[in-house]
């Protein structure tokens, strides 16, 4: 009599359950995650686009300005210009994630010194629309009086 290979039905619908208890353990964790990540990468882009606009107003001697593209609601995207706004130097895309992504203002313009021309302090506030977010998963960026950004960890006071 030759031997059979394989699996038998009650064992592949014990291992497909057990797969779908654990998947179903692991998505609440998963989903927090992926919500802090949206976060932080928002939070990224545009502190790099800030450092990048202000190192460009040094090396070039000129006004750069960072606009947002629907006002203060920096989650449609900014645009990073020379010659008020005559060349483009770089473009972020709207945002896909849900986020509430807001803005003290909708324009930083940094002069050759690279200092930020706007008179009052700038702030942004990346949240997860989520109102259930827990502190870690918030970013807020601040432009120091030099226009330096610093971002922090938490919502802005």
């Amino acid at each position: 009599m030759a031997r059979q290979r394989g699996f038998t039905l009650p064992e592949a619908m014990i291992v497909v359950a057990i797969i779908g208890i654990l998947a179903m353990l692991a998505l609440p964790s998963m989903t927090s995650l992926l919500t802090t990540q949206a976060v932080r990468s928002s939070s990224y882009d545009l502190f790099a686009d800030l450092i990048y606009a202000r190192s460009e107003a040094i090396s070039r001697g000129v006004t750069v300005t960072v606009t947002g593209a629907s006002g203060t609601d920096w989650q449609q995207g900014w645009n990073v210009t020379v010659n008020a706004g005559a060349t483009t130097l770089r473009s972020q895309p709207a945002s896909g994630a849900a986020l509430t992504f807001v803005g003290s203002q909708n324009a930083i313009s940094y002069e050759r010194t690279g200092r930020a021309t706007n008179a009052a302090e700038v702030q942004f506030s990346i949240v997860p629309v989520d109102s259930n977010a827990q502190p870690y998963q918030k970013r807020c960026i601040k432009l120091d009086p030099s226009g330096r950004p610093r971002t922090a960890e938490g919502a802005c006071p």
